[in-house]
Formats: structure tokens, sequence, C-alpha cells
């Protein structure tokens, strides 16, 4: 006797193998973060020796700008961030240290459940490791946990602003986890398949 309904397709088993959409982008990413802060802050203490402020705080020190069209401004800083994103938290750099390390956990835990077919959401996942990990290396390495940011941008259009300071992980992560939450919200938007009586 034959049904007329196809076979639900077999549920994929949570598994770490076949997922290089996740496995290959996130170390080269982390790579690129810890050499580029590297690079912008011993440009900048080179500077500042050579100026004679090197021995103001790193965050007192002046940028570097790299091009000023007046509307648009971008620098180079040397300025740590004890606190999260934006400059939060700056009185509770343990806690967010402890945080940082649950959040790389769930997000193995994550990719672990992703099936594989789903490429661009291990793709989210990988950047938002890479970022992870990068500022997670300046918190054990640096000796007030501060994490490296040097990617500073200011403007008058359409209103004066200034964004704060930052730094390629950043980057991974807040673009990684805007994608993820697209991802989230597609999905749940989705038709449900009806159940199978």
């Amino acid at each position: 006797m034959s049904g007329s309904g196809a076979a639900p397709a077999a549920k994929e088993p949570p598994r770490f193998g076949g997922k290089g959409w996740f496995w290959w982008p996130w170390p080269t990413l982390l790579a690129v973060d810890l050499w580029s802060k590297a690079w912008a802050f011993a440009a900048l203490q080179a500077r500042a020796e050579a100026s004679g402020y090197a021995h103001l705080p790193e965050n007192h020190r002046p940028g570097q700008f790299v091009f000023d069209l007046g509307w648009l401004r971008f620098e180079l800083v040397s300025w740590g961030n004890t606190g999260t994103i934006w400059g939060l938290g700056q009185s509770a750099t343990i806690p967010l240290i402890v945080l940082r390390c649950a959040a790389v956990v769930g997000l193995f835990w994550f990719v672990r459940n992703t099936p594989r077919s789903q490429r661009l959401q291990l793709s989210v996942l990988s950047l938002i490791l890479a970022g992870a990990l990068g500022n997670l290396y300046d918190n054990f390495v640096r000796a007030d946990r501060s994490v490296r940011d040097f990617l500073h941008f200011t403007g008058e259009w359409p209103f004066a602003w200034d964004f704060p300071a930052f730094n390629v992980a950043d980057a991974c992560v807040t673009v990684g986890a805007a994608g993820l939450l697209v991802l989230l919200w597609r999905d749940d938007r989705k038709p449900k398949a009806a159940p199978v009586s």
C-alpha cells in the first residue's frame, strides 16, 4: 500500500563535520583582526614616541587622521575599551569576559545543531566567532583587560556625529549578529508544514 504524500526528510543529526562555511572564514578573519590591531597600535605608539607624547595614556593620545572630507572624517586611534559595544559597562570587565566565554560555548552548540545546508547561517556564525575570539584575545592578553579599538569615524552630515571607535572584531560581531537576526526572522515567517496525521 503506497501513501499519497511524500515521506518527510530525515532530520540531520547534530554534528560539526561538513560545515566548511563555518570552519573556513573565522581563522582568516581572526588573523586580520589581530594583525590590524597590532599594526595600528604599533604605528600610533611610534608616532607618539616621535612626537613626545608617549607618556600619555593610550586613550588620551591624539589620533592620526587618514582623511578629512569635512562632512566625514576617519582617524586611527589607540583606545582601550574595558566595556562592551559603544563603551558601555566600563566597570564590568570581568563579568563581560565571562559572558563572552559563555557566548562562544553557546555559539558552538548553535553551530553543531545548524544543518549543513544552511550555509548562510553558518557563515554569519563564523563572523560572530571571529569577532568574539578577537576581542577575548585582548581581554586575556592586555594588562588592563581592555579591547583595542582603533577605527574612529566622525562627521557633520546630516548632523554632527561621533561614532564610537571600533575594530575588525566588532565589525564581524555586528554584521554577523545582524545577519543572524534577519535569517532567524525570515525562518520564523516561513509557513509551517501541516502535521502529518
